[in-house]
């Protein structure tokens, strides 16, 4: 009779087989898998719950097993014959593992929430069943998986993205991570790299979602940020290792962005971007989408502003807008906030009267500012108008220049 660890390690063994020979998910194998777990009709959520029958799935695989469904039979031609004792070696090796519904810190009630409404005859871009719930991701890091997404925000946005985009995605970023979230983003170039470093430099976590296998680092330039985004969250795939980058499995990945977060924020996108697909994914979800207005003359926010007045974005503009959308109602005052950001200055907490002589005082380059003048100008006895610029001194608001007062640079 063999051990608790024999079985483990078999069913182990299954897993990365199945995750080896199966390219992303598909409805078919998830009922083979789950033949009483699976939601029925164009819901296609799994009860991770029930173990799944997986030696028994990839015994029928392995043998090409009549039984199984033609289209299965079709996905799986050519690597029925796979072996996962390199995956199982490179994963001792470089420090990855594989999360499965058998791992404690596989998240299954965010997994069901994000694709109870997702079938194979779901629509994403005009694409019929891009790909349902996972199965099994690969991941390295030092964070748990449930644990790290529990209070996520995905963001996203263009490769080719502009000095504010990158900009103003770092600081959202890191005051998120500053107020608990962990940053959820596909480890591109431009608005994907300023999301992942303004978490980590802020000392938050985050999340890069791959399109590519362990040991396969896309683009390369990013190696050095994958490494820090594991030391402090996760890197994960749903591709074996040494999987190549290929146009559709950035698609297929970006519902995984969407689906391991609350929300998900457009930072940057053209009329037609992968940013744009993760924000379909997440509508797909029922998730919030958020969206970062740019410049209007900037092709890289056509997709932003469509959203936005397509009524398909929520407008947000810093930290505070976006937990205000995720977190419960009352719990984050973004009135608050901006009254501590952008705080009355002192002109304009001058009264009606203090206001209308200031604005009457000259500057540098002109001749005004003249106490007659001034008296004139706002109506106001020639007393009031003295004792009022005493005020507006004491205030360092002006200065006396010979016989005029003039407005300070301050």
């Amino acid at each position: 009779m063999g051990t608790r660890e024999d079985t483990e390690e078999s069913r182990l063994t299954a897993w990365m087989y199945l995750r080896r020979v199966m390219e992303a998910s598909q409805m078919e194998l998830l009922e083979l898998l789950w033949p009483d777990g699976v939601s029925a009709g164009a819901v296609a959520s799994v009860d991770t719950t029930v173990p799944a029958d997986v030696e028994r799935v990839a015994g029928m695989i392995r043998r090409r097993d009549p039984a199984l469904p033609a289209a299965l039979l079709e996905k799986t031609r050519g690597r029925a014959d796979s072996t996962t004792e390199a995956d199982l070696a490179f994963a001792r090796e470089h420090g990855w593992r594989l999360i499965t519904p058998d791992s404690a810190e596989w998240p299954a009630e965010l997994m069901a929430a994000s694709f109870m409404n997702i079938g194979p005859d779901t629509i994403v871009d005009g694409i019929r069943g891009q790909a349902t719930q996972p199965f099994a991701l690969w991941a390295t890091g030092t964070a748990r998986l449930d644990e790290v997404v529990a209070r996520s925000v995905a963001m996203v946005g263009t490769r080719s993205a502009t000095d504010y985009g990158n900009r103003t995605t770092h600081t959202m970023a890191g005051e998120l991570a500053g107020a608990g979230y962990t940053v959820v983003s596909g480890g591109a170039l431009g608005i994907d790299t300023a999301a992942h470093s303004g978490a980590l430099n802020a000392g938050g976590r985050t999340v890069v979602v791959t399109a590519t296998g362990p040991g396969q680092v896309y683009p390369r330039s990013n190696e050095r940020l994958f490494d820090a985004a594991a030391r402090r969250g996760l890197v994960i795939s749903e591709y074996p290792p040494h999987q190549r980058a290929a146009r559709h499995r950035f698609l297929t990945r970006n519902r995984l962005v969407a689906a391991l977060s609350q929300g998900t924020v457009l930072l940057a996108a053209g009329y037609r971007s992968g940013a744009v697909n993760t924000a379909n994914w997440a509508d797909t979800m029922y998730r919030p989408v958020m969206v970062l207005p740019g410049p209007v003359d900037s092709a890289d926010y056509i997709g932003c502003h469509k959203r936005i007045r397509d009524g398909a974005g929520i407008l947000v503009t810093r930290a505070a807008d976006v937990r205000e959308v995720l977190e419960p109602l009352g719990t984050v005052d973004t009135e608050q906030q901006l009254s501590l950001e952008f705080s009355a200055t002192p002109v304009q907490q001058l009264t009606a009267d203090q206001l209308r002589v200031y604005d009457a005082c000259g500057v540098d380059t002109d001749t005004l500012g003249a106490l007659d003048q001034i008296s004139t100008e706002t109506s106001l006895p020639i007393n009031a108008v003295a004792r009022i610029i005493t005020e507006l001194e004491t205030l360092h608001l002006v200065s006396r220049s010979g016989d005029r007062w003039i407005k300070t640079r301050e």
